[in-house]
């Protein structure tokens, strides 16, 4: 009974579609779904093509929307399918009346994947695996994904799309903008960097700018100052001892300091994480490595095309990014850029034309989230936005990291927002209540 009723839906909400969708179940959730086949590159239509994987999740309370909400995850190379129920969840009153639009970017999930197995290590590897891809890895960018959005749209019969883009899917967002901007009816950039700012010439500075805020809340915290009172000082010295001496992790990782302080940065991007770091830190310096061995992630390579055919060749990336930044990141951001710049020699290179990267003034409707401890994608990286945006708002949220979408009333504010398509008369005093966790103690 659930997937008739989802399959009459389908059916009423799409004007005049050539994608026609069949009932199914995504994470428990009842959907369409379908498959639509484009040009692997445009320029020659009649050459390969390749399929994408969509998802619709129809509106519970509104049998003909003219419009969907498309959600654009992060990456590169995350699969927006693979996130049907957390999408749903965190966004449960624009599905009362809006279609919930998922597609696999081309290369990623269900879409025509291209990974390589195992990870690159390095040029020849990466070179290796293109090689050997069936596929054109130049095909697999930011605005050809752009492009199939529409082409999924228009299939679908929906007017214009309400976009939700978070982190990389941000950087979408506004390249669909740019490219189809008579197609965007609302736009919310959760955790975004902006097209004419180079991403990786922040990096160093906003982890910086991350880690002061959270040693200022700890401070001001009487629990975390007095168990914890130096912890930044600890930091430190431990990134400089180890990086004259690494130490032994595991039994088959060893860590120096620019190491650690990779490892910092990627719990600064959730506050749970977050708030373990004084407590990591200073078992650390103490000379118990355990809690920071439970923190760190094998250091892998992304082991999908897409991501390096999105890494090595698009600007707004700024792989030319050089500092010095004069932070605790410095090594651990030179490091990484030596890495990627490394591996993206054994790629073959598709030109992007600089025009195309810059963000266009426009009327659209913006909503920019942001978390005020983000160490990745914070406010500072949306300069201009009123220049740009001039009927834009951004929420900050104190405390928290990298994309907060799915945190408190946050939800509730983007259904508000994309039901008015204005966001200038949002009560956003809810968001006060949205607190970070507590600093961890042991």
């Amino acid at each position: 009974m659930v997937l008739a009723v989802a399959a009459a839906a389908l059916a009423m909400s799409a004007h005049a579609p050539t994608l026609l969708l069949t009932p199914c179940d995504v994470q428990s959730v009842p959907a369409g779904c379908g498959t639509l086949r484009v040009p692997e590159d445009r320029a020659r239509p009649a050459g390969r093509t390749i399929e994408l994987r969509v998802v619709v999740v129809p509106a519970r309370h509104q049998p003909a929307p003219a419009h969907a909400f498309a959600y654009l995850t992060g990456g590169p190379g995350g699969a927006a399918t693979a996130e049907t129920y957390e999408v749903v969840t965190a966004f449960a009153a624009v599905h009362d009346r809006q279609d919930i639009l998922l597609v696999d970017q081309r290369g990623t999930g269900r879409s025509h994947p291209l990974d390589c197995r195992p990870a690159p290590g390095g040029a020849a590897a990466l070179r290796a695996c293109a090689t050997a891809a069936e596929g054109d890895v130049r095909r697999y960018g930011t605005r050809a994904a752009a492009d199939d959005l529409d082409a999924v749209r228009a299939a679908l019969g929906y007017d214009r799309l309400d976009v939700y883009g978070v982190s990389y899917g941000a950087t979408l967002a506004q390249v669909y903008l740019r490219r189809h901007r008579g197609r965007v009816r609302t736009l919310v950039l959760d955790g975004a960097t902006f097209l004419d700012v180079p991403f990786l010439d922040g990096y160093a500075p906003n982890a910086q700018r991350a880690l002061d805020g959270l040693a200022h809340r700890c401070a001001a915290a009487s629990g975390c100052a007095r168990a914890f009172p130096r912890w930044e000082a600890t930091l430190t010295r431990l990134v400089r001892h180890w990086d004259e001496r690494p130490v032994r992790l595991s039994r088959s990782r060893s860590l120096d300091g620019d190491g650690l302080a990779g490892i910092v940065h990627d719990m600064l991007l959730d506050p749970q994480t977050a708030a373990a770091i004084p407590y990591v830190v200073t078992r650390a310096g103490a000379g118990d490595l355990r809690p920071l061995a439970r923190q760190a992630a094998p250091g892998t390579r992304s082991g999908q095309l897409v991501f390096w055919s999105i890494w090595c060749d698009e600007p707004w990336v700024g792989l030319g990014a050089g500092g010095p930044w004069h932070t605790l990141f410095d090594g651990w951001t030179r490091r990484l850029l030596a890495g990627y710049r490394a591996a993206c020699r054994g790629l073959p290179h598709r030109p992007e034309p600089a025009a195309a990267w810059h963000l266009p003034r426009t009327q659209v409707p913006l909503l920019l989230l942001a978390g005020g401890a983000d160490p990745q994608d914070p406010l500072a990286n949306a300069a201009g936005l009123r220049w740009f945006f001039p009927r834009g708002r951004a929420v900050v949220v104190p405390g928290l990291g990298h994309g907060v979408g799915s945190y408190g009333c946050l939800g509730g504010l983007v259904s508000l927002f994309v039901d008015r398509a204005d966001a200038a008369g949002l009560d956003t005093r809810c968001v006060r209540a949205v607190r970070p966790p507590p600093f961890v103690s042991g």
